[in-house]
Protein backbone atom coordinates (compact mmCIF):
# COMPACT_ATOMS: atom_id res chain seq x y z
CA UNK A 1 0.00 0.00 0.00
CA UNK A 2 1.53 3.30 -1.07
CA UNK A 3 1.35 6.15 1.39
CA UNK A 4 3.28 8.56 -0.86
CA UNK A 5 5.16 10.62 1.77
CA UNK A 6 5.79 14.27 1.00
CA UNK A 7 8.87 16.41 1.52
CA UNK A 8 9.47 20.16 1.45
CA UNK A 9 13.13 21.05 1.12
CA UNK A 10 13.76 23.36 -1.85
CA UNK A 11 13.19 26.70 -0.10
CA UNK A 12 12.87 29.37 -2.80
CA UNK A 13 13.29 32.05 -0.11
CA UNK A 14 16.82 30.95 0.78
CA UNK A 15 19.55 33.33 -0.39
CA UNK A 16 17.16 36.27 -0.86
CA UNK A 17 17.42 39.25 1.48
CA UNK A 18 13.89 39.91 2.76
CA UNK A 19 12.16 43.22 3.37
CA UNK A 20 10.35 43.32 6.73
CA UNK A 21 7.76 46.00 7.49
CA UNK A 22 7.57 45.21 11.21
CA UNK A 23 10.03 45.69 14.04
CA UNK A 24 13.46 44.10 13.67
CA UNK A 25 14.84 42.78 16.97
CA UNK A 26 18.61 42.69 17.42
CA UNK A 27 19.83 39.08 17.39
CA UNK A 28 16.55 37.80 15.92
CA UNK A 29 16.40 39.24 12.37
CA UNK A 30 14.21 37.97 9.49
CA UNK A 31 17.20 36.13 7.96
CA UNK A 32 17.01 33.62 10.84
CA UNK A 33 13.71 32.29 9.43
CA UNK A 34 15.29 30.93 6.24
CA UNK A 35 18.64 29.55 7.47
CA UNK A 36 17.54 25.90 7.99
CA UNK A 37 18.41 26.17 11.70
CA UNK A 38 15.71 25.42 14.23
CA UNK A 39 17.66 27.04 17.08
CA UNK A 40 17.80 30.59 15.63
CA UNK A 41 14.66 32.71 15.83
CA UNK A 42 13.03 35.45 13.83
CA UNK A 43 11.14 37.49 16.43
CA UNK A 44 8.15 38.96 14.63
CA UNK A 45 5.35 41.31 15.51
CA UNK A 46 2.69 42.24 12.93
CA UNK A 47 4.16 42.95 9.51
CA UNK A 48 4.89 41.75 5.97
CA UNK A 49 7.97 39.71 5.09
CA UNK A 50 8.64 40.19 1.36
CA UNK A 51 10.99 38.24 -0.92
CA UNK A 52 11.50 39.44 -4.51
CA UNK A 53 12.00 36.61 -7.00
CA UNK A 54 14.92 36.94 -9.42
CA UNK A 55 13.41 34.43 -11.90
CA UNK A 56 10.01 32.87 -12.57
CA UNK A 57 9.42 30.62 -9.55
CA UNK A 58 6.93 27.76 -9.10
CA UNK A 59 5.52 27.10 -5.62
CA UNK A 60 2.86 24.79 -4.20
CA UNK A 61 3.91 24.23 -0.57
CA UNK A 62 4.41 26.19 2.63
CA UNK A 63 5.76 25.26 6.06
CA UNK A 64 6.25 27.22 9.27
CA UNK A 65 8.02 25.95 12.38
CA UNK A 66 7.23 28.27 15.28
CA UNK A 67 8.50 28.33 18.85
CA UNK A 68 6.08 29.03 21.68
CA UNK A 69 4.07 32.22 21.26
CA UNK A 70 5.06 34.92 23.78
CA UNK A 71 2.03 37.19 23.50
CA UNK A 72 -1.76 37.05 23.54
CA UNK A 73 -4.51 37.32 20.97
CA UNK A 74 -4.94 35.86 17.49
CA UNK A 75 -1.83 35.12 15.44
CA UNK A 76 -1.56 33.90 11.86
CA UNK A 77 0.98 33.58 9.08
CA UNK A 78 -0.44 33.94 5.56
CA UNK A 79 1.41 33.00 2.39
CA UNK A 80 0.73 35.47 -0.44
CA UNK A 81 2.20 36.17 -3.85
CA UNK A 82 2.20 39.20 -6.13
CA UNK A 83 -0.26 38.03 -8.77
CA UNK A 84 -0.22 41.45 -10.51
CA UNK A 85 1.91 44.53 -9.83
CA UNK A 86 1.22 45.58 -6.20
CA UNK A 87 -1.67 43.06 -5.98
CA UNK A 88 -1.22 40.19 -3.50
CA UNK A 89 -3.28 36.99 -3.54
CA UNK A 90 -3.44 34.67 -0.52
CA UNK A 91 -2.57 30.99 -0.92
CA UNK A 92 -2.61 29.59 2.61
CA UNK A 93 -3.11 30.82 6.15
CA UNK A 94 -2.03 28.99 9.29
CA UNK A 95 -2.40 29.49 13.03
CA UNK A 96 1.09 28.87 14.41
CA UNK A 97 0.45 29.30 18.14
CA UNK A 98 1.92 26.90 20.68
CA UNK A 99 5.14 25.81 19.00
CA UNK A 100 3.60 24.09 15.99
CA UNK A 101 5.22 22.70 12.89
CA UNK A 102 2.74 23.16 10.02
CA UNK A 103 3.06 21.85 6.46
CA UNK A 104 0.43 23.09 3.97
CA UNK A 105 -0.19 22.27 0.32
CA UNK A 106 -1.28 25.34 -1.64
CA UNK A 107 -2.53 25.99 -5.14
CA UNK A 108 0.30 25.68 -7.66
CA UNK A 109 1.29 29.13 -8.93
CA UNK A 110 4.21 30.75 -10.72
CA UNK A 111 5.62 33.92 -9.18
CA UNK A 112 7.03 35.97 -12.03
CA UNK A 113 10.53 37.42 -11.97
CA UNK A 114 10.54 40.79 -10.21
CA UNK A 115 7.44 39.99 -8.19
CA UNK A 116 7.21 39.08 -4.53
CA UNK A 117 6.37 36.23 -2.25
CA UNK A 118 4.92 37.67 0.95
CA UNK A 119 4.51 36.12 4.39
CA UNK A 120 2.03 38.30 6.23
CA UNK A 121 2.40 37.91 10.00
CA UNK A 122 -0.46 38.99 12.25
CA UNK A 123 0.07 39.08 16.02
CA UNK A 124 -2.38 40.26 18.67
CA UNK A 125 0.12 41.42 21.27
CA UNK A 126 3.70 40.44 22.01
CA UNK A 127 5.76 38.66 19.38
CA UNK A 128 6.01 35.39 17.50
CA UNK A 129 9.26 33.39 17.61
CA UNK A 130 9.66 31.77 14.18
CA UNK A 131 12.25 29.01 13.83
CA UNK A 132 11.84 28.42 10.08
CA UNK A 133 9.76 29.41 7.08
CA UNK A 134 9.86 27.29 3.92
CA UNK A 135 8.15 27.98 0.59
CA UNK A 136 8.68 25.86 -2.50
CA UNK A 137 7.49 22.86 -4.47
CA UNK A 138 6.45 19.70 -2.63
CA UNK A 139 8.33 16.54 -3.51
CA UNK A 140 6.06 13.47 -3.47
CA UNK A 141 7.57 9.99 -3.35
CA UNK A 142 7.10 7.96 -6.50
CA UNK A 143 4.33 5.38 -6.34
CA UNK A 144 6.48 2.32 -5.80
CA UNK A 145 6.27 0.33 -2.59
CA UNK A 146 6.42 2.10 0.76
CA UNK A 147 8.47 -0.52 2.55
CA UNK A 148 8.97 0.98 5.99
CA UNK A 149 7.88 4.00 7.99
CA UNK A 150 8.51 5.34 11.43
CA UNK A 151 5.43 5.23 13.63
CA UNK A 152 3.76 8.65 13.81
CA UNK A 153 4.37 8.74 17.57
CA UNK A 154 7.82 10.21 16.91
CA UNK A 155 6.63 13.26 18.86
CA UNK A 156 6.83 11.32 22.12
CA UNK A 157 10.61 11.67 22.50
CA UNK A 158 10.56 13.57 25.79
CA UNK A 159 12.76 12.97 28.82
CA UNK A 160 11.57 14.17 32.24
CA UNK A 161 13.97 14.27 35.21
CA UNK A 162 12.61 15.06 38.69
CA UNK A 163 14.61 16.40 41.63
CA UNK A 164 13.20 14.95 44.86
CA UNK A 165 13.92 16.14 48.40
CA UNK A 166 14.66 13.81 51.31
CA UNK A 167 11.02 13.93 52.45
CA UNK A 168 9.78 13.09 48.96
CA UNK A 169 8.76 16.56 47.85
CA UNK A 170 9.25 17.53 44.23
CA UNK A 171 11.86 20.29 44.14
CA UNK A 172 12.17 20.71 40.40
CA UNK A 173 11.69 19.11 37.04
CA UNK A 174 13.81 19.10 33.88
CA UNK A 175 12.04 18.49 30.57
CA UNK A 176 14.18 17.89 27.49
CA UNK A 177 13.34 17.53 23.82
CA UNK A 178 14.79 14.35 22.38
CA UNK A 179 15.22 13.03 18.86
CA UNK A 180 13.78 9.82 17.55
CA UNK A 181 15.45 7.62 15.01
CA UNK A 182 13.72 6.33 11.92
CA UNK A 183 14.27 5.81 8.22
CA UNK A 184 12.95 6.56 4.79
CA UNK A 185 12.80 3.37 2.77
CA UNK A 186 11.26 3.32 -0.71
CA UNK A 187 11.33 0.35 -3.05
CA UNK A 188 10.50 -0.27 -6.73
CA UNK A 189 11.49 3.20 -7.91
CA UNK A 190 12.23 4.07 -11.51
CA UNK A 191 15.76 5.10 -12.41
CA UNK A 192 14.39 8.27 -14.04
CA UNK A 193 12.65 9.38 -10.80
CA UNK A 194 15.74 8.66 -8.71
CA UNK A 195 17.96 10.69 -11.03
CA UNK A 196 15.61 13.65 -11.54
CA UNK A 197 13.99 13.92 -8.10
CA UNK A 198 15.66 11.84 -5.40
CA UNK A 199 19.25 12.83 -6.16
CA UNK A 200 18.67 16.63 -5.79
CA UNK A 201 16.87 15.90 -2.51
CA UNK A 202 19.81 13.77 -1.35
CA UNK A 203 22.18 16.64 -2.05
CA UNK A 204 20.06 18.89 0.16
CA UNK A 205 19.67 16.49 3.08
CA UNK A 206 23.40 15.81 3.11
CA UNK A 207 23.75 19.34 4.53
CA UNK A 208 20.38 20.60 5.78
CA UNK A 209 17.19 19.41 7.51
CA UNK A 210 13.89 19.04 5.64
CA UNK A 211 10.15 19.03 6.32
CA UNK A 212 8.70 15.52 6.21
CA UNK A 213 5.05 14.37 6.14
CA UNK A 214 5.35 10.59 6.47
CA UNK A 215 1.68 9.75 5.73
CA UNK A 216 -0.22 12.72 4.25
CA UNK A 217 -3.07 10.50 3.09
CA UNK A 218 -4.27 9.52 6.56
CA UNK A 219 -3.05 12.54 8.53
CA UNK A 220 -4.40 15.73 6.98
CA UNK A 221 -6.86 18.47 7.81
CA UNK A 222 -8.20 21.66 6.31
CA UNK A 223 -6.23 24.88 6.80
CA UNK A 224 -8.25 28.01 7.68
CA UNK A 225 -8.46 29.09 4.02
CA UNK A 226 -9.47 25.64 2.75
CA UNK A 227 -6.08 24.38 1.57
CA UNK A 228 -4.70 21.10 2.94
CA UNK A 229 -2.54 21.00 6.06
CA UNK A 230 -0.66 17.78 6.78
CA UNK A 231 -0.57 16.46 10.33
CA UNK A 232 2.18 14.32 11.89
CA UNK A 233 4.93 16.43 10.38
CA UNK A 234 8.61 16.12 11.33
CA UNK A 235 11.62 18.40 11.25
CA UNK A 236 13.98 15.71 9.99
CA UNK A 237 17.62 15.30 9.01
CA UNK A 238 19.59 12.40 7.61
CA UNK A 239 22.23 10.46 9.52
CA UNK A 240 23.97 9.39 6.34
CA UNK A 241 23.37 9.28 2.61
CA UNK A 242 23.37 5.88 0.95
CA UNK A 243 23.53 5.25 -2.77
CA UNK A 244 20.36 3.75 -4.29
CA UNK A 245 20.47 -0.02 -4.70
CA UNK A 246 19.04 -2.16 -7.48
CA UNK A 247 15.97 -4.34 -7.03
CA UNK A 248 14.18 -6.63 -9.42
CA UNK A 249 13.17 -5.68 -12.97
CA UNK A 250 15.70 -2.86 -13.16
CA UNK A 251 14.03 -0.81 -10.44
CA UNK A 252 15.80 0.93 -7.55
CA UNK A 253 15.49 1.19 -3.79
CA UNK A 254 16.52 3.97 -1.38
CA UNK A 255 17.11 3.55 2.34
CA UNK A 256 18.13 6.57 4.46
CA UNK A 257 18.43 6.62 8.27
CA UNK A 258 16.94 9.84 9.65
CA UNK A 259 16.31 11.57 12.95
CA UNK A 260 13.12 13.44 13.84
CA UNK A 261 13.16 16.45 16.13
CA UNK A 262 10.38 16.69 18.70
CA UNK A 263 7.94 19.53 18.03
CA UNK A 264 7.76 22.22 20.70
CA UNK A 265 4.01 21.83 21.17
CA UNK A 266 4.51 18.21 22.32
CA UNK A 267 7.51 18.84 24.56
CA UNK A 268 5.75 19.91 27.75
Amino acid sequence: MSLLPKFLYSNVLRGITPTWSGTTVSGSPPANAIDWRDFSYFQADTGNLDFTMAVDTDIDGFSAYVANFTGTGAETITLQYESAPSVFSSLSSINPAGGKLVFAATSAVTVLAGRKIRLAVSVGTGSLLIRQLVVGEIMTAERGQWASATNPNFYQGIQVTNTISQNGSLLGRSIKRLERKGKIQLDHLSAAWVRSTWEPFSQHMARYPFIYAWNPRDYNESCPNGSTCYGEVAWAFSQGIKAPSHTQNGLLSVDVPVRFLVADENAI
